[in-house]
């Protein structure tokens, strides 16, 4: 089999037919071995029965009928998954997509193309009949894209992607923007847009409701933990350094003034006090550890790290008071800035780090 459309469906009674007959011509006219698989949640229009009667005409055409409305990236899916074909496209039934552009996608694939998506967004692209409410909503959520993909038009629910390069297992079947999440979570490395001409529907209701709206923020936080998790546990490291830094200086100006305790002895003990705070807020927020056997051995794990930073603390710190004669608490507070990204380099690949 070389091509697989999935088509999801709730109440395109008027559309379905049309749409299968378009493809079984692109099929027939560029000598395509293909299938049109159905995924249909239960439509009360009777979609699912005309898809029924299709089936009894084309032997390329099958339908899976879900107990009722479980959402289009759900529906995707378990159409991907009884799929044959070496590509495997989706599409809507709405008649938005072009199915003629299937050809010119599908020969894209061919040479060497990991996923090839129909796009609104790029030269010679377009939409037609949206209202300015629909533009702006699709225009935002595209914006919202940006720190996760360089594709243009990653809300198209019209692409083919190579059978090699589709794990059903790591996506999600939530929301209704299942491209972003093949983007996001599967490795595509050789992508192609190209232009699309995307027509309002003209027959039945659009789907989009604010269910889905909810649904795709929600994604897009995941989305950041997923791609920016490093960044997110260095920003959460950091907010724990600050509060363990105002102990730090707190101590270090009590010893140092009111104990008159030689400032490097000060900043030893200061250091001592905020390190045995850092350990315990980063193993519980930043890292997620709870309490277990491991909480001595993995203290003194960062207790190692704390004092190779240590050094560094209090080399940068005594070039800048001796050297530069810079007041003991500015010089601190650098000599931390330096120390922390070794600090927390080493303690996420070492001390908190389950498979070492």
């Amino acid at each position: 089999m070389d091509l697989s459309i999935v088509i999801p469906t709730y109440n395109e009674k008027d559309n379905i037919e049309i749409l299968i007959n378009k493809l079984k011509c692109q099929f027939s006219e560029n000598k395509i071995s293909g299938e049109i698989i159905v995924v249909d949640d239960n439509s009360p229009d009777g979609t699912g029965k005309i898809v029924e009667k299709l089936k009894e005409k084309y032997s390329f055409v099958s339908c899976i009928h879900r107990k009722g409305k479980l959402g289009l990236s759900s529906a995707a899916i378990e159409g991907f998954n009884i799929s044959k074909g070496n590509v495997i496209g989706l599409m809507d039934a709405d008649l938005s997509h072009p199915p003629e552009k299937i050809v010119q996608m599908f020969k894209e694939i061919e040479n060497g193309h990991d996923l090839v998506i129909g796009s609104r967004y790029i030269n010679k692209g377009k939409i037609i009949g949206w209202n300015l409410k629909r533009k702006l909503m699709s225009r935002v959520a595209t914006f919202l894209s940006i720190p996760f993909t360089k594709v243009r038009d990653p809300m198209t629910g019209f692409f083919l992607i190579k059978r090699e390069c589709l794990d059903c297992s790591k996506l999600d079947a939530k929301g209704f923007k299942i491209l972003l999440d093949i983007l996001v979570r599967l490795k595509c490395k050789n992508i192609k847009e190209i232009p699309i001409i995307f027509v309002n529907r003209m027959k039945g209701k659009s789907k989009a409701n604010i269910g889905e709206i909810f649904d795709y923020l929600k994604n897009l936080w995941v989305y950041s933990k997923l791609k920016y998790s490093n960044f997110i546990q260095f920003l959460k490291f950091g907010i724990v350094g600050i509060s363990g830094l105002i102990l730090n200086l707190l101590f270090l100006f009590i010893f140092t003034e009111f104990f008159g305790i030689y400032y490097l002895i000060s900043a030893i003990f200061s250091f001592s006090i905020s390190m045995t705070h850092n350990y315990f807020f980063n193993k519980i927020w930043t890292f997620g550890e709870s309490f277990g056997g491991d909480v001595i051995k993995k203290y003194f794990k960062f207790v190692g790290i704390s004092l190779f930073a240590l050094v560094i603390n209090l080399f940068v710190m005594f070039i800048l008071v001796e050297k530069f004669s810079i007041w003991y608490i500015f010089s601190q507070m650098i000599a931390i800035s330096f120390a922390s990204i070794f600090n927390f380099v080493g303690n996420k690949l070492w001390t908190f780090n389950d498979s070492k």
